[in-house]
């Protein structure tokens, strides 16, 4: 018996799995992944930051390879598409992915972006079984402390929550938490400024280092924690209150805030406010507090007031009454823990104890939730609470829908009231049911008789007709009383001694009948 070589060669190759090769024979499918070693580190990640992860691909067979790339992310990162790459026999190749940071990350974190490659032929066939290679890049974002605190996003974040701490002989007990709504309408740029600091963690353990009773409680000093430091989080054209073109001319510790001090905002309780030297435009990071018990209205004008207190002023105020040594320094550190913005689920800007994201409405206090038409308005803020098509400001009734109107103002809304007017005459019977002026109207022409000038609408005015309530335009009068005619009921009462016209005519068929029965006897 003759045996083919040849094909028993061939079999073998497809039983051990190894895909077709040239004539000088091949190995398995193997693939290598390498990227970039150690973080990639993304500075400003308050922005939408593109960036790139460096990969060597290595091929270490004797086939040519097509390796296809995969990368996902734990995070909200947006990954191009990867092209497939050929690699041939003992080969690297470097491949360049490209990502978008696309989230919003303040505070330090690391996140993982994992590639992956599969070789998806090799020697232009699917190799039998799946050969991949994985890699796992960390990307650290939210390193603003470390930088200095400075970033070039801005911030629309209207509300800012601070967690105050207490040292008391090492021990760190907890006094609360206080809340502030920030004015971006009134002053933009210290509201985002302030918002920007809390957001990238630079408030984090943070003392008050300045408290006076009955005035206000200072801090935000992030850098010396004694008043002397901080800057501002990002450059506005201000190095130390003077103006500067470039942000290239001015370390950043010297980066300030224009005023805004003329925004009609006071310094009334538990306003907010940028603290600064005595010369203009040096606001940076520091800011103040007003006591709860103090509207100090010489500062109006002069420090930017940016926000104020809805939540913790009762915080402010325990904060207010610390015992202080030299310069106003609490005895013990007061310090906020931690400055973050609130969460979407946590807001509650008209702290009626309902969230926004809940609350029928988030800008009017109403604990009660009522909302009569069942608009998904609450009664306080709904224009028509009563849905009835009337707004509330025209409607008598803005909470029954069936009634918006009383004429007479007797508290009967006017499809309950039998007389709307008040006039004494019932609705029924009053051509005019909602002027109490008015109740007849002669000549049904619209006009009251009260405001008509011709009653009966026969053409005569009123004042010289003399038949006003009935029509009458001959002005007849037969008596020449002053009453026509047509309305002058003495003119229709017979005269003593003279028969009438039916008396008359009576008599005179009597006569013919008498006459006729005579005739016939």
């Amino acid at each position: 018996m003759k045996i083919n070589f040849s094909i028993l060669i061939l079999m073998m190759l497809l039983l051990n799995g190894l895909p077709m090769a040239s004539s000088q024979g091949g190995s398995a499918a193997a693939v290598s992944l390498s990227c970039d070693e150690g973080a990639i580190f993304i500075n400003d990640s308050l922005l939408e930051v593109n960036f790139t992860v460096a990969c060597t691909v290595s091929n270490p067979s004797s086939n040519e390879e097509v390796i296809s790339l995969n990368a996902t992310s734990n995070e909200a990162f947006t990954i191009e598409a990867i092209d497939d790459v050929v690699v041939g026999a003992g080969q690297d190749v470097e491949v360049n992915i490209s990502a978008v940071s696309i989230h919003r990350i303040g505070l330090s974190k690391t996140s993982t972006i994992e590639i992956v490659a599969t070789i998806e032929q090799a020697n232009g066939v699917p190799p039998p079984t799946a050969a991949t290679s994985t890699d796992t890049v960390l990307v650290s974002e939210g390193n603003y402390i470390e930088n200095g605190c400075i970033t070039s996003a801005t911030s629309n974040i209207e509300y800012i929550l601070f967690e105050i701490g207490e040292n008391i002989s090492g021990t760190i007990e907890e006094r609360g938490n206080i809340t502030f709504r920030l004015d971006y309408s009134e002053a933009p740029l210290n509201a985002a400024n302030f918002a920007l600091l809390a957001e990238m963690g630079c408030y984090n353990n943070v003392l008050f280092h300045r408290v006076i009773n009955d005035f206000m409680v200072q801090g935000g000093d992030f850098t010396n924690g004694d008043g002397t430091g901080g800057h501002a989080a990002s450059w506005q054209g201000y190095c130390n209150g003077v103006v500067e073109s470039s942000s290239s001319n001015c370390h950043e510790t010297g980066w300030t805030i224009p005023d805004e001090a003329d925004n009609g905002l006071i310094h009334t309780p538990y306003a907010l406010s940028m603290a600064k030297t005595s010369a203009p435009h040096t606001g940076g990071s520091q800011f103040f507090i007003v006591d709860g018990g103090s509207s100090p209205s010489h500062l109006d004008g002069v420090h930017t007031v940016f926000g104020h207190v809805i939540s913790g002023t009762d915080v402010v105020d325990s904060i207010s009454q610390v015992s202080v040594g030299q310069g106003d320094v609490p005895l013990n550190d007061i310090f906020i823990m931690n400055a973050r913005p609130l969460l979407e689920s946590e807001i509650d800007g008209d702290m009626d104890g309902i969230i926004d994201i809940n609350d029928n409405c988030p800008n009017d206090p109403n604990p009660d939730q009522e909302d009569l038409d069942q608009d998904g308005l609450g009664n306080v803020c709904d224009d028509d609470s009563d849905g009835d098509g009337v707004s509330n400001g025209d409607d008598q009734f803005p909470l029954d829908s069936t009634e918006n109107s009383d004429t007479d103002n007797d508290g009967v809304g006017n499809n309950a009231d039998l007389d709307d007017d008040g006039d004494g005459m019932n609705d029924t019977d009053d051509a005019f049911p909602l002027d109490s002026n008015e109740t007849t109207d002669t000549d049904n022409d619209g006009i009251g008789n009260n405001g008509d000038a011709d009653d009966d609408g026969d053409g005569i005015d009123d004042t010289t007709d003399n038949c006003p309530f009935v029509s009458n335009s001959d002005q007849g009068d037969e008596d020449n009383d002053g009453i026509g005619t047509a309305c002058d009921s003495a003119e229709n009462i017979p005269k003593e001694g003279m028969p009438s016209l039916g008396l008359l005519a009576t008599t005179m068929a009597v006569l013919v009948a008498g006459l006729y029965i005579g005739r016939r006897d």
